[in-house]
């Protein structure tokens, strides 16, 4: 029964030790014709936030470890491969495959992390499909209720319970923020209207 007691919290420990999250994201990033040599990643809250990965093959495999907090990244010498950015937590072991000839056609994502940079990209192609002009010709009233069935059909696309916990506090607070900046941006153009 002694045996039996060691095993069971030896068990216990290791679990608790596997369970643990990393306090480092892993980023490995494979770039077909790829035109630089590192990888240049940028926080967009966080102007002292600056990490290089340099290229480790002729392959154009680059990889590296990252201490980050949970927030949306820009890689900033390569923007027209990443134009959203990507969304990096410690914890994460994300894989990114890209055609630097063909990012919008090519871009993938596998690994932890890979479901939540999905939804970034997938986001910002309906953020594309937004006809502004039209929307900025309404009166308040129309506008009002346009913008409320925006955001009903943004977070009718946002199954929370597919995402990690700190994506979907980023997510809603990004969704609030992105209706509040067309609202004041509708305000100013009514404004300049009087």
């Amino acid at each position: 029964m002694k045996k039996f007691y060691l095993v069971v919290v030896a068990l216990l420990f290791a679990f608790s030790a596997y369970s643990q999250t990393k306090n480092y994201a892993y980023l490995k990033v494979k770039i077909n014709n790829l035109k630089v040599d590192s990888l240049v990643i940028m926080s967009y809250k966080n102007p002292n936030f600056k990490k290089v990965i340099k290229k480790l093959d002729n392959e154009g495999i680059l990889k590296d470890t990252l201490n980050v907090k949970a927030d949306k990244y820009y890689v900033s010498n390569c923007s027209s491969l990443f134009p959203n950015g990507i969304y990096l937590n410690n914890g994460y072991d994300l894989k990114i495959t890209v055609d630097a000839n063909e990012p919008g056609k090519t871009l993938s994502f596998s690994g932890k992390g890979a479901t939540e940079n999905d939804f970034v990209t997938t986001f910002a192609k309906h953020e594309e499909n937004f006809d502004y002009e039209s929307l900025l010709q309404l009166d308040q009233s129309a506008f009002d209720k346009q913008t409320e069935q925006i955001r009903l059909n943004l977070f009718a696309t946002f199954d929370k319970k597919k995402y990690a916990s700190d994506f979907v506090v980023y997510q809603i607070a990004y969704l609030d923020s992105f209706i509040e900046m067309k609202t004041q941006t509708y305000k100013t153009i009514l404004e300049s209207r009087k």
